[in-house]
């Protein structure tokens, strides 16, 4: 990849789609700095920023083999980028909220350990409920919610129709609602990780 700069990042992107990692790296080198500074300009904090650089890059090349090289490349990226940025950031509202919760309802004073504690009993909670559902709709949800993929890409990568796919994730939460609408700490948390 000597003539890395003469390459189009349509041609990288092929090449990124059939697992060549030097493509990847140049990939990575063209776009990491300017989704740092893009993404710093909404986290405001440059260890988080650096972190989500690696988290969009991880998604770039975990995608590769459902990449469309005949779709702007740059634009792609960006949209990862802005997705992972939404997601950062729902992320520290969920921890936000539970710490708020924690504060007012567990303790007058800070124990992180028992938080840790509360915050984590909260995920296994909403994992054993995801691990009840049919394996098709199990499989759906996480790509959807933990993974962070779009209905056409579930579709298309368990080679499903969208229909299917939106009607399995509408059923998957409507599960989820009425195992969690009596648990008003479950409810804050999945009210975050599915709508916020």
């Amino acid at each position: 990849m000597n003539e890395s700069k003469k390459i189009s990042d349509a041609d990288l992107a092929h090449c990124i789609k059939y697992g060549e990692k030097d493509a990847y790296q140049e990939l990575f080198k063209k776009y990491a700095p300017k989704i740092y500074h893009f993404s710093l300009s909404y986290l405001k904090n440059e260890s988080d920023a650096e972190e989500l650089v690696q988290d969009v890059f991880l998604k770039v090349w975990e995608k590769r083999e459902i990449l469309d090289v005949s779709q702007n490349v740059k634009a792609y990226i960006f949209k990862i980028a802005i997705s992972t940025i939404y997601d950062f950031i729902r992320r520290k509202n969920i921890e936000s909220a539970f710490n708020d919760f924690a504060q007012v309802n567990f303790s007058k004073s800070s124990n992180d350990t028992w938080d840790t504690v509360i915050f984590e009993e909260m995920q296994t909670t909403l994992n054993d409920l995801v691990t009840q559902m049919p394996e098709q709709r199990r499989k759906i949800f996480r790509l959807s919610k933990i993974k962070g993929l779009t209905n056409n890409e579930i579709a298309l990568k368990l080679d499903l129709s969208k229909r299917t796919v939106e009607n399995q994730i509408y059923r998957a939460i409507v599960f989820l609602k009425e195992h969690l609408r009596n648990e008003s700490i479950f409810a804050l948390l999945f009210f975050y990780l599915c709508y916020g």
